[in-house]
């Protein structure tokens, strides 16, 4: 709903809700918050019936609580998110596999973040260095965009699963008009078309009968939740590297080689899912989005989801390594 004043404040139809969430929000008047009510009456009064909109909006209110909760609880630090990501996995049985790659990509952010404190340390005991000097403060640049990103993802995010869930759950219990209506009614103020299109797909996967079909579609779905993600990060990159765009060091430290990806291997114990340097192509750059799509869904998706087994070991790595003790989880499909 705010998307659409703050798409005309920008003069940019492509931004998104999860701008909302950074600085962009702050071009919102009372003026523009008032047109974004009025978008909200009128898409009220043409996709929800008269007889369910007091639900549609208590629902939606109730929708909203939850997710708030979630994200006081979980969204402080990267750890509290990766509790949170399995949480939500354990809310849809592991049958979505986002949430379990959105923890083994975690691992990943965690060691670029300890990268970028490394390089830090090193331009602030050299600061008297010029060089060193512009080294800190990238690395400075760097560490936030990853902490800010991160935070980002998981806020635009989890709300998306916990309305699909929510409505998943209304279709469960016979109540098909309501799940409707919040899928096809206004949207909740941080949420865009895309947030909708995953609610819906991630909705209408979940009612798939058939095992293989159903794991399919979800994959597929985590493909376009990801592409989502990396916009965030993007968003990111471009915001705040902007002043950083003609120095070399800047160009460099975002050209990397290799990232420690998940790998299904075959050992004597059985599959196990292990941390193996994928190669990138020549000359990749992290501030370019469409290779680093590509390249990251092949790296943390496609290796840990052709195949049902595959998904199984990724989601029992996740769950020894970051569950609560002794915690198993078997995924049926």
């Amino acid at each position: 709903m705010l998307i659409n004043p703050l798409r005309q404040l920008l003069s940019k139809a492509e931004a998104q809700s999860f701008q909302l969430l950074g600085e962009d929000l702050v071009l919102l008047s009372g003026a523009k918050l008032r047109e974004a009510v009025a978008i909200y009456e009128a898409e009220l009064a043409r996709t929800v019936p008269s007889s369910i909109r007091p639900l549609f909006e208590h629902e939606q209110a109730a929708f909203l609580s939850e997710a708030h909760a979630w994200l006081k609880r979980f969204n402080q630090t990267i750890h509290t998110r990766i509790r949170g990501y399995l949480a939500l996995g354990r809310l849809c049985n592991f049958e979505y596999p986002w949430p379990t790659i959105a923890v083994l990509g975690i691992c990943e952010v965690l060691e670029r973040i300890t990268h970028a404190r490394v390089y830090g340390l090193v331009g602030k005991v050299a600061r008297h260095l010029v060089r060193y000097g512009e080294l800190e403060d990238l690395a400075s640049q760097i560490d936030d965009i990853l902490l800010r990103t991160n935070r980002s993802i998981f806020a635009d995010s989890v709300p998306t699963v916990l309305m699909a869930l929510r409505c998943h759950n209304h279709r469960s219990r016979g109540a098909d008009d309501l799940a409707e209506a919040l899928l096809s009614g206004p949207l909740t103020p941080l949420m865009d078309e895309e947030s909708r299109e995953l609610c819906r797909g991630l909705y209408e996967a979940l009612a798939v009968d058939e095992g293989q079909e159903r794991f399919s579609q979800l994959v597929a779905l985590t493909l376009r939740h990801f592409q989502r993600e990396q916009a965030i990060l993007t968003y990111h990159l471009e915001g705040t590297l902007s002043q950083s765009k003609e120095s070399s060091l800047a160009n460099r430290l975002m050209r990397i080689s290799s990232v420690s990806a998940p790998v299904i291997e075959s050992t004597s114990n059985g599959y196990q899912l292990v941390f193996k340097p994928y190669k990138l192509p020549t000359d990749f750059n992290l501030k370019e989005h469409e290779i680093r799509v590509n390249e990251f869904a092949c790296a943390f998706i496609i290796s840990v989801t052709s195949k049902i087994s595959d998904y199984q070991v990724a989601v029992d790595y996740v769950v020894k390594r970051f569950g609560e003790k002794g915690e198993h989880a078997v995924v049926t499909f």
